[in-house]
C-alpha cells in the first residue's frame, strides 16, 4: 500500500470512510425506523384505545348520569304520579340500559315504593309495588354488599335469565336531607348496562387484520370479547401459560394496578402468534386489552428495509467507482491548478477564480447562490407571519373596541325616568372581558337588571358573552314572561344549545317595578348582592335560585322578591370584585366590601361607583388585575 501512488492510497481511504460511513447510516436508519414503527403502533393503539374508551365511557357515564339524575328526581316524579313515563322514556332513549330497579324507604308517604322497568325484546315492560321485588341483579350476593356500602359503584357482571342479557349494574342512594340538613338514606336506584350491546360496539373497531380488542373486570373476568362463549365464562387467570408467561400473583398485582403499558402476549384466539398487547384502564376500574399480530406490526418495514439495502449496496459500489475514478484523473491537476492560484494570490494579492472547468468553485457558487436563495425567502416568510401576527392583535383589539361599543356608560342612564339613578363600572382584566351587565325598560313601568360572569377570560370568554348577553335581552323583552325564574329557564337552554365549548354563566337577574319598587329576582349562582337602605343599614340578597347556566338543559330555577323603598340602592357585581388581589396576594373580600358600601349612606349611584373604584385601586396597589370587574348600582328615588 506504501509503494502506491498518492492518489491510489487517498481513492482507498475516502472510499472505506464513505463506505463506513454509508454503513453507520443504514444501521441508524434501521434502528430508527424500527424505534418509529413500534411507536406508530403504539400510538394507534393509543388512539384505539381512546375511541374505544370514548365509546365505553359513553355508555358507562350515561348510564351513572341516569342512575344519579333518577336518585336525584325520583321522588319528586312519585309524587306527581310520573314515575313510569320518565323512567319509560329513559329505557327508550337508551337501549343499552338493560333494566332500572328503583326502591324507596316505605316511611316515605309516596303511592308506591318499588318499581322495576326492563327493555325486553319488542317492548319496554314496567312494575310498582309497595314490596322489593326480585330481580337477577338484587339477589346477586357481591350487589348485596354494594347496597351496604352506600357508596355508588359498579358491580361485578353477571348472566340474567330474565332477558339472556350479560348485564353490569350501577348503583346510586337516593338522599334526602333531615330537618339538620345531613342527608339520609332513604332508597337505591340500580341501573342495568347490556354488556352484548357494548361488546357488539367493540367488535366493530378495525384493528388491522387480526387484532382484536376486549374488556376485563377488575376482578380479571372477561366483559366483552370476540368470542361470546367466553364472556363471563372465563378469566385472565384461566388462560394458558404459554400466552401469558405470568403466574397467579403477578397476574393479581396487574389487576390491581394495570395503570397503561404493553406487553407480549400468544393470544388462543389468534393460534399462539406471538402479539404486541396494549392495556389501559378506564373510568370504572375496566381493563382495556388490545392485541396486534407481531407479523402485522412489522409488515410495513420488511419491503423498504429490502429495497434500502438493494440500492444501499449499489450506492456504495458506484461512490468507491467514482472516487477511485475523480482522484485518479484529478488529483494531479488540482495539484497543479492550487500551486498555481498560490502563486497568483502571493503575487498580485488577488484571489483567481479559474476557469469554468472548475467545478469545486462552480459548486460552492450554487450553494451560496442557494444560500442566498434560502436567506432572501425565509426573510419574507418572517416578514409575513409578523404581518400575520400584526393582523390578530389588531383583530382583537378591534373586538374590544367593538365590546366597549356595547357597553352602556351614560349617565344618567335614564334622564327621563327621576326615580331610578343608576351608574355602571366595567373593567376588563385583558384586552376584552368575560363578565357582562345589562338594563332595559321592556314595558313602562318594569325595568329589567342583569349582571353575569363567563368562566374563563380573553376572546373565548368574550364571544360566549356576547352570545349570552344578546339571549338574555331577546328573552326578557318577552312581557308575557312574567316571572324573573321563567326568563333565566329559558336563557339556560338558549345558552345550552349554544355552548360547544361547555362555558357557563352565573348570573343576577331582576324586573323591578319602578312605580311600587317591587323586585323579583333569580340568581344563578352569582355573586351575593347587596341592598344600602336609605338611614344605611346593608341588607344581602343571599339567596341561590339554581345552577350556572350553559350546562345543563331543563334545570329549574326558583326566584325571590324584595319591596325597595325610596333612598335605597340596589349593589350588583361579579367576583372580580371580591376576589381582587393587592401586593401580597390577600383578597378585597365581602367584609372589605359590606364596610365600604355602608360608608356610602346618602350619595347618588355615580358617586358610590367612584368610591368603590378608588378603594379597589388603593387596596390593589402596584398589583395587577387577576379577573375581570363589573359593578352596577341602582338607586330607587321613588
Amino acid at each position: 500500500m506504501l509503494n502506491k501512488s498518492i492518489a491510489y492510497r487517498l481513492s482507498i481511504y475516502i472510499s472505506l470512510a464513505v463506505i463506513a460511513v454509508f454503513i453507520a447510516f443504514i444501521a441508524i436508519y434501521f434502528l430508527f425506523n424500527v424505534s418509529i414503527i413500534k411507536e406508530n403502533i403504539e400510538n394507534k393503539a393509543v388512539n384505539i384505545s381512546g375511541e374505544i374508551k370514548g365509546k365505553v365511557n359513553q355508555y358507562v357515564n350515561v348510564t351513572v348520569e341516569v342512575t344519579e339524575n333518577i336518585a336525584d328526581q325520583i321522588i319528586f316524579y312519585d309524587q306527581h304520579h310520573s314515575v313510569q313515563p320518565f323512567i319509560e322514556q329513559l329505557v327508550r332513549k337508551y337501549p343499552f340500559i338493560n333494566a332500572i330497579h328503583i326502591n324507596l324507604d316505605s316511611t316515605i308517604p309516596l303511592d308506591y315504593h318499588n318499581f322495576f322497568c326492563f327493555n325486553a325484546v319488542d317492548s319496554i315492560l314496567f312494575f310498582n309495588e309497595n314490596k322489593p321485588l326480585k330481580t337477577c341483579v338484587t339477589e346477586q350476593p357481591h350487589f348485596k354488599k354494594l347496597l351496604e356500602s352506600d357508596t355508588p359503584a359498579w358491580s361485578e357482571p353477571l348472566f340474567c335469565e330474565r332477558n339472556n342479557h350479560i348485564v353490569v349494574s350501577y348503583y346510586a342512594p337516593v338522599q334526602v336531607n333531615d330537618i339538620n340538613g345531613t342527608p339520609q338514606n332513604v332508597g337505591e336506584i340500580i341501573c342495568e348496562l347490556s354488556l352484548f350491546q357494548l361488546s357488539k360496539t367493540i367488535n366493530q373497531i378495525q384493528i388491522g387484520e387480526k387484532g382484536f380488542a376486549f374488556l376485563l373486570s377488575k376482578e380479571g373476568t372477561f366483559i366483552t370479547h370476540p368470542l361470546d362463549d367466553w364472556i363471563l365464562t372465563k378469566s385472565i387467570f384461566d388462560i394458558p401459560r404459554k400466552v401469558l408467561d405470568e403466574d397467579e400473583l403477578a397476574l393479581k398485582a396487574f389487576l390491581e394496578q394495570p395503570s397503561s403499558g404493553s406487553i407480549i402476549a400468544r393470544p388462543e384466539i389468534l393460534n399462539y402468534e406471538k402479539s404486541w398487547v396494549y392495556y389501559s384502564q378506564l373510568e370504572n376500574d375496566w381493563i382495556l386489552i388490545i392485541a396486534i399480530p407481531y407479523e402485522e406490526m412489522f409488515e410495513p418495514l420488511y419491503l423498504p428495509i429490502l429495497k434500502m439495502l438493494f440500492f444501499s449496496v449499489l450506492g456504495i459500489l458506484v461512490i468507491y467507482i467514482l472516487i477511485t475514478y475523480i482522484t485518479n484523473r484529478q488529483i494531479q491537476p488540482l495539484s497543479n491548478l492550487t500551486n498555481q492560484l498560490k502563486r497568483f494570490s502571493s503575487l498580485s494579492g488577488e484571489s483567481f477564480a479559474g476557469d469554468d472547468s472548475m467545478n469545486e468553485i462552480k459548486h460552492v457558487s450554487e450553494s451560496l447562490n442557494l444560500l442566498r436563495t434560502w436567506y432572501e425567502k425565509n426573510k419574507i416568510r418572517v416578514s409575513r407571519e409578523e404581518k400575520l401576527n400584526k393582523l390578530k392583535d389588531d383583530d382583537i383589539y378591534q373586538a374590544a373596541e367593538i365590546q366597549q361599543s356595547l357597553i352602556k356608560i351614560d349617565y344618567p342612564a335614564f334622564p327621563g325616568n327621576p326615580e331610578i339613578d343608576l351608574c355602571t363600572s366595567y373593567k376588563p382584566a385583558r384586552i376584552v372581558s368575560g363578565d357582562l351587565f345589562d338594563y332595559f325598560f321592556r314595558d313602562e313601568d318594569e325595568l329589567v337588571l342583569s349582571v353575569g360572569d363567563v368562566s374563563g377570560k380573553g376572546v373565548p370568554a368574550a364571544f360566549f358573552m356576547s352570545v349570552a348577553q344578546t339571549v338574555i335581552k331577546s328573552v326578557a323583552v318577552d312581557t308575557l314572561e312574567h316571572k324573573s325564574s321563567s326568563i333565566v329557564h329559558r336563557i339556560n337552554n338558549e345558552l345550552y344549545s349554544n355552548n360547544v365549548h361547555q362555558f357557563f354563566l352565573t348570573l343576577f337577574l331582576g324586573i323591578l317595578n319602578i312605580k311600587t319598587g317591587k323586585l323579583s329576582y333569580c340568581n344563578a349562582a352569582h355573586t351575593t348582592s347587596y341592598v344600602l337602605k336609605a338611614d344605611g343599614r346593608l341588607e344581602t340578597l343571599s339567596d341561590s335560585h339554581g345552577l350556572p347556566l350553559g350546562l345543563y338543559r331543563d334545570k329549574g330555577y326558583r326566584e325571590s322578591r324584595y319591596k325597595m323603598e325610596k333612598g335605597d340602592s340596589l349593589i350588583l357585581y361579579t367576583d372580580g370584585v371580591t376576589e381582587l388581589l393587592d401586593e401580597n396576594n390577600i383578597q378585597y373580600g365581602h367584609d372589605r366590601l359590606k364596610e365600604n358600601l355602608q360608608s356610602l349612606k346618602g350619595l347618588d349611584s355615580k358617586s358610590m361607583v367612584l368610591k368603590i373604584e378608588k378603594s379597589l385601586q388603593q387596596f390593589m396597589g402596584e398589583g395587577s388585575q387577576n379577573d375581570d370587574i363589573c359593578i352596577l348600582i341602582l338607586k330607587y328615588n321613588a
